[in-house]
């Protein structure tokens, strides 16, 4: 396994004048890309920065944060990227759980600074993006007024390189550990079961501290030679105008931002896009041919997680099967990608069977960073343990059923919340739904069925015509009983709802119906 460097390097040499970035109106070839890396990995070791040592980064999707970034791997450092959206107290606890030494802040995070100064004193150096000098922060712009400077000696490509801190919905979050091996294998898995090949242009909006626009979209592009566009933030309404500016061929998409374009209103140029195909883990099942036909794509379904970034994916010379998430990742010359499915005593199930979905292949995670004994339980017996439901069907295609946890028990059957929230987002009036166990007072110490419902703008609310779309889908116990309509949903800060908000009250849910006795029972807190 070559690392990073070398691999950054041998692009810079064979394709030096190809557009390689293009971000924020600029473009940088191979060649330039090579030459800002390689300055700022001079100008983090004049800061101080050594081999395994953490940089934290709290910059949005800029070109910059790319540079330093890769300008940390020249140096053996290890990168820890953290989510713009947590708080003050939620950042602080990944800077001191980290070790990170230096923090580097982009200037949307300015106003953090003060405070994260007192809660994080560990931290010795404070690097600023768009932020002026001050006695607190030197800017990483000083680091380009440098000359050309040599690479730095080459870093272990199986040592730690990255920590990436999940985002639970309880909790502290765990810190993921990953190595350059794991990405530049990721990335080539992806660009080879994409079939992303030089003169591609791939498009996203997905934030780099994110696992899915670090592994594909930067290593993908990377490792096949493409030129990678990196947008700001996502825009359901310019998305498409993008890739018509960009002439972007490939898209990828994170988590909920599929359904977000799908929902919005049709439009007559919606297929007018150069675009060929779209990467993404969040079309609403139900729908995937028909989002393939009114944006004039082919959609490659995903299903992924931060411990395993080479796992599922939709093959490129199949249809997408609707409600399927794909196969293993192709990969060449190393440990095979092996997906299967378990129960709960760790032997495989056949198909047609659900169970936890497992995964095995040379680009699992590490470790989760200082817990050994969580790491010991998710890695039993050489397979990472996902605690995601799924089952693979007569095809071997795998079918993501949701989280293990994540299931209501009612009359003694499992119900799959997913299961339900599928149907109910299939519904033209529904823009998002989430489905909880409640235990209501005559079920005789058993759940049943809250659905949380997010309408469509303009649309009249009907509990009853809901029930009637689930029953034409789902057997009669997975029907919900208790109905209830929210502004919008409690989430986290990957956009995932926060099940444990839905059952507590608060000003943007509406009384709870109850379907049995037909009529408005209770407000929501007082389950």
């Amino acid at each position: 396994m070559v690392d990073f460097g070398a691999l950054l390097d041998a692009r810079a040499s064979k394709s030096p004048d190809e557009i390689y970035l293009v971000c924020a109106g600029r473009e940088w070839s191979f060649a330039h890309v090579k030459h800002r890396v390689d300055q700022c990995a001079a100008g983090l070791a004049r800061v101080g920065i050594r081999k395994q040592d953490r940089v934290a980064m709290l910059v949005g999707n800029c070109a910059e944060f790319l540079f330093l970034w890769w300008g940390m791997w020249r140096l053996g450092a290890v990168m820890v990227p953290i989510n713009l959206r947590l708080t003050a107290r939620e950042i602080a606890y990944i800077v001191n759980h980290s070790e990170a030494g230096t923090v580097v802040m982009g200037a949307e995070c300015a106003g953090l600074l003060p405070g994260l100064e007192k809660e994080c004193p560990g931290v010795k150096h404070w690097l600023g993006i768009g932020l002026p000098a001050s006695g607190r922060t030197r800017p990483v712009e000083a680091f380009f007024d440098r000359g050309a400077v040599s690479p730095p000696r080459r870093a272990d490509p199986e040592a730690p390189a990255s920590i990436l801190y999940t985002s639970g919905t309880t909790g502290f979050p765990k810190g993921v550990v990953h190595s350059q091996g794991n990405y530049l294998r990721t990335g080539a898995a992806f660009s080879t079961s994409t079939r992303l090949v030089a003169g591609d242009r791939l498009l996203t909006a997905n934030p780099l501290f994110h696992v899915n626009a670090q592994f594909y979209s930067a290593l993908g592009t990377l490792h096949s030679g493409a030129t990678f566009i990196l947008m700001n933030k996502f825009s359901a309404s310019g998305m498409w105008e993008w890739t018509r500016q960009f002439r972007a061929n490939k898209v990828v998409l994170l988590l909920a931002l599929a359904t977000i374009l799908y929902q919005r209103e049709p439009r007559a140029d919606d297929a007018d896009n150069p675009v060929e195909v779209v990467v993404a883990g969040g079309v609403p099942k139900g729908c995937y041919r028909d989002f393939e036909r009114r944006f004039g794509v082919r959609l490659q379904t995903l299903y992924s997680l931060s411990e395993s970034p080479l796992a599922v994916l939709g093959m490129p010379d199949e249809a997408c099967v609707d409600g399927a998430v794909g196969r293993p990742m192709r990969t060449a010359g190393e440990e095979p990608n092996l997906v299967k499915v378990f129960d709960d005593k760790d032997r495989e199930l056949p198909a047609g069977v659900a169970g936890e979905i497992v995964i095995r292949n040379a680009a699992l995670m590490k470790e989760y960073y200082k817990s050994p004994q969580e790491t010991a339980n998710a890695m039993r017996g050489g397979w990472l343990h996902t605690g995601d439901r799924g089952v693979t069907d007569e095809n071997g295609l795998l079918h993501f059923l949701g989280r293990i946890k994540d299931v209501i028990r009612k009359k003694g059957e499992n119900i799959s919340a997913a299961e339900v929230e599928a149907v109910l987002a299939a519904h033209p009036g529904v823009a998002e739904a989430a489905v909880v166990g409640v235990a209501a007072p005559d079920a005789a110490g058993e759940e049943e069925i809250l659905a949380c419902i997010v309408w469509r703008k303009g649309v009249i609310q009907g509990f009853e015509a809901l029930a009637r779309h689930c029953a034409a889908s789902l057997a009669d116990f997975k029907v919900p009983r208790f109905w209830q309509t929210w502004e919008e949903f409690p989430k986290n800060q990957m956009n995932r709802v926060v099940k444990a908000g839905l059952k507590k009250e608060t000003a943007g849910a509406g009384p709870v119906y109850d379907q049995r006795r037909k009529w408005a029972c209770k407000q929501a807190g007082q389950w």
